[in-house]
């Protein structure tokens, strides 16, 4: 076989027929992985939906076809007699820590917290990445101590709270406490929790409106 020269049009018709070949494997691997990625990312909003809305009941429902509407995502949740049971909301900060921190959050009617859970994030490992966990725990208690105790070590700190389940945006105020809120930062992280807060007063304004944490302005974004 004779071997080609080496010339410009050569080494154009070999780098086209590596573009052409190149391109082909690319869409065969679309094609093959594009069903199990939607079919991993439809189970994981079905499960926050069950998770956010329902937490341990072990009850039947049915969900809406979802809605979306001005960046947010909406999905209605009904037992069996079309009566709603709540609404879960995909809401995203695009300020966090690492960038965006996206959440779906679960409304009963009336806008009381029912579940949380983080869908997407960067924050860092450790720290901000916490979030997930960090604002469904409940607070320690603080134990009683004596009349001569408190005179001589001070009194027992007050309690912080960083739990949100069962809170109402409409009514608390969602809002770091060193901004002047009701809930307890992520411990070094307060970008992460503010970004976090933000989503989550965000989603319950796009559901119900006005929510309590518009009165506050927005403080220093640096973690502390």
């Amino acid at each position: 076989m004779k071997k080609l020269k080496s010339n410009m049009a050569n080494m154009a018709i070999m780098l086209t027929v590596i573009a052409v070949v190149a391109a082909g494997l690319l869409a065969w691997v679309n094609k093959v992985t594009s069903g199990p990625i939607e079919a991993i990312n439809n189970a994981t909003i079905e499960n926050g939906i069950r998770s956010v809305i329902l937490g341990d009941r072990d009850i039947r429902f049915t969900v809406d076809a979802p809605v979306e509407r001005e960046g947010f995502v909406f999905h209605s949740v009904n037992d069996m007699n079309g009566n709603l049971i709540g609404t879960a909301v995909e809401s995203t900060d695009r300020n966090g820590f690492g960038g965006d921190l996206k959440v779906m959050v679960g409304f009963d009617p009336e806008g009381v917290i029912l579940g949380y859970t983080v869908l997407e994030h960067s924050e860092t490992p450790g720290l901000g990445a916490q979030a997930d966990g960090w604002f469904r725990q409940k607070s320690a208690e603080v134990s009683e101590q004596s009349g001569i105790v408190n005179v001589l070590l001070g009194a027992p700190a007050k309690p912080g709270n960083h739990n949100i389940i069962g809170m109402n945006p409409g009514d608390d105020l969602l809002v770091v406490s060193k901004d002047g809120g009701e809930v307890d930062a992520i411990t070094a992280s307060t970008i992460t929790s503010r970004a976090f807060l933000r989503a989550v007063n965000s989603a319950y304004k796009a559901v119900f409106g006005y929510s309590a944490a518009d009165g506050v302005s927005g403080a220093s974004s640096q973690n502390k």
